[in-house]
């Protein structure tokens, strides 16, 4: 029987060689649910402080239950956005990019691709328990620019027992991941409306 590693080693040759044959291992849409609810929960409880780091993002302006009508309510735009980037990634449409204006998918997925290439993953402890099991993953940037934006993030992923195999089920922990990603966010994303870009 293959590990956790194992299969996540897979999963990320999949996405490194833009193989669709990720699709057969991953359910997509169930990690993106889990993680879409888990990431409102923790901008909403942290709403105030947000708001204290980053006063100019209306974001956070008007409270967790504004903030939560607001994620609900756009929920398929989101969600929707995040599946056509992946799409144009995996198709290899990102290669005719050209700006955000012109062609925002295929620009977003083009983004995508240069983080990718910018990061490599260092496996730490695996963990299981009955039909779960846990695997600790760093993701490390390089000295590139997006690199250096990355820096470091820690992941902890479960995995789901299918028989003889181990399948990715979620990301375990959402909320020690929000601040940093919402920090590379807050002080890289206002960067690119000089150059043109908006949402």
């Amino acid at each position: 029987m293959n590990t956790a590693q194992d299969e996540l080693k897979i999963v990320l040759a999949a996405i490194n060689n833009r193989d669709e044959k990720f699709f057969e291992r991953v359910d997509l849409q169930n990690l993106m649910n889990v993680a879409y609810d888990e990431t409102t929960d923790v901008l909403a409880k942290n709403c105030s402080k947000f708001h204290e780091l980053y006063p100019k993002d209306l974001f956070f302006k008007f409270g967790s239950r504004i903030l939560r009508i607001y994620n609900e309510k756009f929920r398929g735009v989101h969600l929707g956005l995040i599946n056509k980037v992946i799409a144009a990634y995996f198709d290899g449409s990102f290669k005719d990019a050209k700006n955000f204006s012109a062609t925002p998918i295929k620009f977003l997925a083009a983004e995508l691709n240069n983080l990718l290439k910018a990061v490599r993953a260092d496996f730490g402890e695996e963990k299981i328990l009955g039909d779960k099991a846990t695997l600790l993953v760093k993701m490390i940037g390089d000295g590139s620019s997006y690199g250096r934006m990355i820096d470091t993030l820690n992941f902890v992923l479960e995995f789901d027992r299918r028989e003889d195999e181990w399948r990715l089920n979620k990301i375990k922990n959402v909320e020690e991941l929000v601040p940093p990603i919402l920090d590379i966010a807050e002080r890289y994303w206002p960067a690119s409306w000089d150059l043109g870009i908006k949402l």
